[in-house]
């Protein structure tokens, strides 16, 4: 079972987190990614997220089919950002619960590398001097 919401400015993992949560479950990953201060050569002050909402939901569900085909995973949530999310804030919450730990932090990797390479949001890297359109990736 995937729940997922896109969300304006930074994420906490608090909502994700909870999502997942139940009794059937020894493992829950919860995976935050964050801004980091640096990137390229360049100080970021902040990244700017554009996502293409209509398709997103859609390809995010795909993966988690995918990823539950390879993994005895119960549940997953995640919630990603759009617009501006200042260094050192959380832009994407990835939760998985399994009832293993080996298949959780498994899932988590995989799910992780698909979101990046497929799913349409674009990160602008923004500098003190000037920005960066990165292409797609969390």
């Amino acid at each position: 079972m995937l729940h997922f919401r896109l969300t304006e400015g930074p994420v906490s993992g608090d909502w994700v987190q909870s999502q997942v949560a139940g009794d059937d479950s020894g493992c829950t990953i919860l995976f935050l990614g964050t801004v980091r201060n640096h990137g390229h050569g360049n100080d970021v002050t902040h990244l700017d997220y554009e996502a293409y909402s209509g398709m997103v939901e859609s390809e995010v569900k795909k993966i988690a089919e995918e990823v539950s085909a390879h993994h005895e995973v119960l549940r997953f949530a995640l919630e990603h950002s759009f617009g501006r999310v200042p260094v050192g804030c959380c832009s994407v919450a990835l939760a998985i619960a399994s009832a293993h730990r080996k298949a959780g932090f498994s899932a988590s990797i995989e799910f992780m590398d698909a979101l990046k390479e497929r799913v349409p949001i674009w990160k602008k890297e923004c500098y003190p001097d000037g920005s960066s359109w990165l292409g797609k990736g969390s």
